[in-house]
Formats: C-alpha cells, structure tokens, sequence
C-alpha cells in the first residue's frame, strides 16, 4: 500500500458504485476498481479518516475541505482528437 495519511483519505463515484481508499485499498487500487465500470466516475480528496461516517449528497461526499480532483472517464484518450 502507498503511504496515505490517517486522517484523509479518496472517494470515488460513479452512478452505480462508490468505493474509498483504506487501510486494505490504496489509490491506485481505488481507481483500477473504478476503470473496470468502464463508465465515467468522480474523485475526491476527503480529509477525515477512511472510517468516518459521513453524508453523500449528489454522489458528493459532505464534508468540510473535501476537495473534488476530477471527472475520469476510463478508456478515454486525453490526446485531442485531429478531424
């Protein structure tokens, strides 16, 4: 597991699953978890420990100082595309 501080940890929704990093899943594991929906998913930065209970509005979690990273949507290229 990669080195993740224990009072933060990330969160990531799609519209049929939602999953956190924790003691047993880190950051990468969380987002290959995320890519085999192969369906667009939402990242984000929570800073209270993996084992906090808190609310999810809009597949957003409510806490103070969360902070959304992005929207990744697997099997995309982020290269332009030429026409």
């Amino acid at each position: 597991m990669e080195n993740q501080a224990a009072d933060m940890h990330f969160y990531a929704s799609s519209i049929f699953t939602w999953a956190t990093t924790s003691d047993r899943r880190d950051l990468r594991a969380l987002l290959k978890l995320m890519d085999k929906e192969k369906i667009g998913y939402n990242l984000w930065m929570v800073p209270v420990p993996f084992n906090a209970g808190y609310e999810i509005k809009m597949f957003a979690p409510q806490v103070e100082g969360a902070k959304w990273i992005g929207f990744f949507e697997p099997g995309k290229s982020a290269k332009a595309k030429k026409g």
